[in-house]
Order: C-alpha cells, then structure tokens, then sequence
C-alpha cells in the first residue's frame, strides 16, 4: 500500500511539472530558416563538407577542381530530395561500389544540402 502511494504520489508530481515543460502562451516560437538560408547554408557546406573538391557546382568558384569523368557535375543535376538524404546519409548504401564516401552528416547538415543542390531545379 505504501508503494502504491509513492508511485501515484511520484505520477501525480510529473503531471504537475508537465505544463511546466510547454511554452508559455504568447512565448515567441523558435526561429524558422527560410529555404533561401537553408540553401545558403548547404552552399556553405558543400566547400566545408569537401563536397566542392570532386564534384563541380557553379554556385561554388573553384569547385570540382580534382573530379574525374565518371563524378557528376550538380549545377544542373535534378534529383529528388528523398534520393539526395539517402544518398548523402549513406553513398554506400544506394550504390555499393561508389568512390563518394560516408561524411557522416548530421540530418540538419544533409537538409541544407538538399536544399542548396535543389535550389535551382525545376
């Protein structure tokens, strides 16, 4: 009985904190990224990430400067977005024998990446 006790007592404390953990009425919302930054950002990270050093983008001065014949240019690449996350989540899952490797992305890094390399896409 005593136990029953304490494991309402203790439910009892945890819906009383609960509202606590929700904003208050009227709180400001966290920041958006409009796309344009998110895509400001995927640019960013197309040279930081190492992505500028085989692949070729116009976007991105200096880019592809060690790409070979078989390594796409993505300035005018159109690939859907479910296609790029994987991709970028895991090259070698998608295609096996790829030279691209895993970057080890983190999710927000591989949506702004997404969203730079659709930016200009129909």
């Amino acid at each position: 009985m005593i136990r029953l006790s304490l494991v309402l007592g203790a439910l009892g404390l945890a819906l009383l904190a609960a509202p606590m953990a929700l904003p208050a009425p009227g709180a400001p919302a966290a920041p958006t990224v409009s796309p344009a930054q998110l895509a400001a950002r995927g640019q960013a990270l197309f040279s930081a990430k190492g992505c500028a050093q085989c692949h070729h983008h116009a976007a991105v001065p200096g880019s592809g400067s060690f790409s070979g014949s078989d390594v796409p240019d993505l300035t005018h690449r159109t690939l859907g977005a479910d296609y790029l996350r994987s991709w970028l989540a895991n090259p070698a899952a998608v295609r096996p024998n790829t030279a691209m490797p895993n970057l080890n992305l983190k999710p927000g890094e591989i949506e702004a990446l997404v969203a730079f390399l659709r930016a200009n896409q129909p």
